[in-house]
């Protein structure tokens, strides 16, 4: 299932659904990424990289996340944010969302819920849902067009990026209590909004189709440029340590695993997916251990 990065050609996704994950789900932590291609969530155990199952029913399976005690959201485009317990196959609820719903992130402070929207002039910017549940408060500024993805600081502050109604590229960032956004563009030109992580100093900002994350201060000062050898097009990436896990989000794309914030080439490379999207590491039990956040080097070959 895995490969180093001079791998063999693109395979199609195999078949793994089941019923459940089972007690090897629940007791491991687990990489959740969403496919395009297949329109569904495949999970493996993580680092070992052993398929225990695939999520589907969805209208448009977009952006994932998770929060502490290992909850999965699953942000459907069409319809609702579909919330699974760490490796569960039945929802334990589900969300109402309006517009276009693309990307989410979990408030590390709070356990609050921010879900952004493609549609964010008509919509609203960002949707935040207290402890992750019940309808959303909706924040807005009507300069901006849209916002694809969204991250946490560790003090509770959001960050988002997106574009403004020029279809330029913009940062914004909603601190912590605060009602309005403060809104940034970075020092470097960025042609298209890819995922955003926090790495526990900067921002980290991926310019989908250039194959390149932006560890940029909260003001867009960008401080690195880390260069992903073979990740052209990564987008709703994941830090779990010091690995960044990259889907490249193209038509026969994979999953790569990076040393991050060093990049060059992957370490390994994930090949079951169509067009993988985005990824999230559930911690089993609340906790992600160092050992499995800094390992993707322990992933099968």
């Amino acid at each position: 299932m895995f490969a180093a990065c001079a791998g063999p050609a693109q395979l199609p996704a195999p078949s793994i659904s089941l019923s459940d994950g089972g007690s090897a789900a629940r007791s491991t932590d687990l990489l959740y990424v969403s496919d395009l291609g297949s329109n569904s969530v495949d999970y493996f155990t993580y680092p070992a990289g052993k398929a225990l199952g695939t999520l589907t029913g969805f209208g448009s399976v977009a952006g994932v996340c998770s929060n502490k005690a290992g909850d999965v959201f699953v942000v459907d485009e069409a319809g609702p944010v579909v919330v699974y317990a760490h490796g569960g196959s039945t929802p334990i609820r589900k969300l109402t969302t309006r517009g276009a719903p693309y990307g989410c992130a979990i408030d590390p402070v709070t356990g609050n819920l921010a879900v952004t929207n493609l549609s964010a002039l008509l919509y609203g910017t960002i949707a935040i849902y207290a402890h992750a549940k019940g309808s959303a408060k909706i924040y807005e500024d009507y300069k901006v067009g849209t916002t694809d993805f969204c991250a946490y600081d560790d003090k509770g502050n959001l960050f988002i990026d997106g574009s403004n109604l020029s279809a330029q590229f913009v940062l914004l960032e909603l601190p912590k209590g605060g009602h309005g956004f403060h809104t940034y563009s970075l020092t470097r030109t960025v042609k298209n909004a890819g995922g955003v992580q926090w790495d526990g100093k900067y921002v980290a900002i991926s310019d989908r189709g250039a194959g390149v994350i932006y560890r940029t201060t909260p003001t867009g000062k960008v401080a690195q440029v880390v260069r992903l050898k073979g990740g052209p097009a990564v987008d709703g990436f994941w830090l779990a340590g010091a690995t960044l896990i990259g889907p490249n989000a193209q038509s026969g794309g994979a999953v790569g695993f990076w040393h991050y914030p060093a990049g060059g080439a992957p370490s390994k490379t994930m090949r079951v997916f169509l067009e993988p999207y985005a990824a999230t590491v559930s911690a089993s039990a609340g906790t992600l251990t160092p050992e499995s956040a800094d390992s993707a080097d322990s992933f099968r070959r």
